[in-house]
């Protein structure tokens, strides 16, 4: 699996891993299904101790881990942390999301023939 992620976004993960009194080894990257229509797949992050079957990629004292599909959605992938005005929190761009785990199709929700 080959990741970016951003010095911020380590900063903000080693807070937030130092406040929870945790016993998990590794932040979980998993898929989670989409929207509908153009908005495709997403990502989400938590505390999980890694599986025999998991991708693992390290950086620094932090140590990621995704199940085999969703390494293969977040090869190329970066995580960032955005802070602005509208939002806050993480940010997942993976190009080969779409690719792998589907979606991405048509925009709009419901109103369309079937």
């Amino acid at each position: 699996m080959n990741l970016t992620v951003t010095d911020l976004a380590q900063q903000r993960l080693s807070t937030l891993i130092s406040e929870h009194d945790s016993d998990a080894q590794a932040i979980r990257v998993f898929a989670q299904a989409g929207g509908c229509g153009c908005s495709g797949p997403s990502f989400g992050m938590g505390l999980d101790d890694p599986q025999a079957t998991d991708a693992v990629i390290e950086f620094g004292t932090l140590k990621f881990i995704a199940d085999p599909t969703a390494a293969q959605a977040l090869e190329g992938a970066s995580i960032d942390y955005v802070e602005d005005v509208m939002q806050q929190g993480f940010s997942i761009e993976a190009p080969n999301a779409t690719e792998i785990l589907g979606g991405g199709g048509a925009c709009g929700c419901g109103g369309g023939a079937h």
